[in-house]
């Protein structure tokens, strides 16, 4: 690596109208923690020896002790975030054009860097998740490459057959260190590698992309922009969104509501137990699975005054305000999230699944409550009923789910596909994340003066605005994305519920 004070500037490329400056710049920090107690200073590691008196006692510490900034293949350094800055005005200087930087898993970085400098258009989709940000005395955008990969630093080499590898175990983090601590070479290697892999990665997605700022901010907004160049012109695929996605804001909380993710859970009946001679199973492609082959909300969701089951139609789409009573698992493991609950009376839970109740409250889909009536014994009323069609899903969508599928698997276990391989799968593992995005969320805001988040929930017109918006796209509906999940737990949940005894943990 370089000591930042001997950049002497760096030749670019312009691209577009916007003026892109086609340098690849990285930038990554290596950071130390440390506890403070009666003024005496301990590692990190020694705070679980510490007594309950002393951990409530300890002040929780944390410094950033050496910085990286990759120019394209060139590694700079500095040890304080004042050298930062001065770098930063030489960058400008040399570049006053608009410049990417890639940081990987941006939002552990802007925990430090916001207490040193000033950020505008601050995009994240929760408090101190952050996906890009403006620096607000520089002209560059900072965007994080975690989010853009769904890829940990280390698996980045693997997965897209990058010519370095993130170096491991060359760096105690258990050892105290600052601004003017010595580092070893070996060291220092390890700080610059980190920017080289993200060099390389960088680099290995202009392969598609061409330009730095063309690059999609997540990973399902790769899989996103391949689907919308292929229906953007199709009149009937639109035709078919635009029904589906609804306008009501009443109908859209409801499905937020509704929204409920996978299973993941332990049985109370083997919990803190070493169980050996244990068998698991999987599903394959449990999401695109369900995403082709079973049927979803096909049109506007409206009112009704169903009140019991038998009076529902299974072939009729129902989305249910259900209230229970004297409601009670038939099972080991229990399945209703208490989260999800609007609220309960007098209940038992199993690590935050609900085993019984006296009273509970909560919004389902008709897939979950067929579900749980079939895995709890209870009494219920059917407070709000919505219902509308059910249909497959439009068949270019199908299709490309189909394609991405048949392109992961030719590629499988290919010797010298293995790149293409990994990029169909992310591609195909993506898919999930696409159907269940919700963009209507509320404002999340950073205070570039107090340096705090605070969220600010959307108001009914607001939601009436974008779900306008998103019917005009006609590109998916989110309603798609609560059935999805639904069809998925379902299969899973009812082979546990045959399984019951048996299972471990799912």
């Amino acid at each position: 690596m370089i000591y930042y004070t001997n950049y002497n500037g760096h030749d670019y490329d312009v691209n577009g109208r916007k003026h892109i400056d086609s340098t690849i710049y990285t930038f990554d920090i290596e950071t130390s923690s440390y506890l403070i107690l009666d003024g005496k200073t301990y590692p990190a590691i020694k705070y679980d020896e510490m007594s309950d008196e002393d951990k409530e006692k300890c002040i929780k510490q944390s410094n950033m002790y050496i910085w990286m900034f990759g120019i394209n293949d060139i590694v700079y350094y500095g040890r304080t975030w004042n050298d930062l800055k001065i770098f930063l005005d030489k960058i400008e200087k040399n570049s006053s054009n608009r410049k990417i930087l890639f940081i990987h898993n941006f939002a552990f970085e802007f925990h430090y860097m916001k207490s040193y400098f000033n950020f505008k258009n601050v995009f994240a989709r929760k408090s101190r998740k952050v996906i890009s940000a403006e620096f607000s005395d520089y002209n560059m955008e900072i965007r994080c490459s975690y989010m853009m990969s769904n890829c940990g630093l280390k698996y980045l080499p693997d997965l897209f057959g990058l010519p370095t590898q993130k170096m491991v175990g060359d760096l105690d983090y258990t050892k105290i260190r600052t601004s003017v601590t010595k580092l070893s070479e070996k060291e220092m290697k390890y700080c610059e590698n980190d920017c080289l892999v993200l060099y390389y990665y960088i680099k290995r997605e202009l392969e598609t992309y061409e330009r730095n700022d063309k690059i999609p901010k997540t990973s399902t907004g790769h899989v996103r922009r391949e689907l919308m160049n292929i229906v953007m012109h199709d009149a009937s695929y639109r035709r078919r969104v635009k029904r589906s996605v609804n306008t009501n804001p009443l109908v859209y909380n409801r499905l937020v509501e509704a929204f409920i993710g996978g299973y993941t859970h332990a049985s109370w009946v083997y919990a803190d137990e070493i169980i050996e001679d244990v068998d698991s199973w999987d599903f394959t492609s449990s999401y695109p699975y369900v995403l082709v082959t079973h049927r979803y909300p096909a049109g506007k969701f409206k009112l009704c005054n169903i009140k019991r089951v038998e009076q529902m139609n299974r072939n009729i789409c129902y989305m249910l305000v259900v209230k229970f009573r004297n409601i009670k698992s038939k099972y080991y493991n229990n399945f209703i999230s208490s989260s999800k609950c609007r609220y309960t009376e007098k209940a038992k839970y199993d690590n935050g699944r609900l085993i019984s109740a006296e009273e509970l409250e909560i919004t389902l889909t008709d897939v979950d409550f067929y579900l749980i009536l079939d895995s709890y014994d209870c009494d219920y009323e059917i407070e709000e009923c919505w219902y509308t069609s059910y249909n497959y899903l439009p068949l270019p969508f199908i299709n490309f789910v189909l394609e991405k599928y048949v392109n992961k698997t030719k590629f499988k276990n290919v010797v010298g596909k293995e790149l293409e391989y990994q990029k169909e799968k992310n591609k195909f593992n993506s898919l999930y994340g696409m159907s269940v995005t919700n963009n209507i969320r509320d404002n999340v805001i950073f205070d570039n003066e107090t340096k705090q988040w605070r969220e600010e929930p959307i108001s009914d017109d607001d939601i009436i605005d974008k779900l306008k918006n998103e019917e005009n796209k006609g590109f998916m509906s989110f309603a798609w994305g609560v059935w999805v999940t639904a069809y998925a737990r379902n299969n899973l949940i009812r082979n546990i519920m045959k399984l019951d005894d048996y299972l471990v943990y799912s």
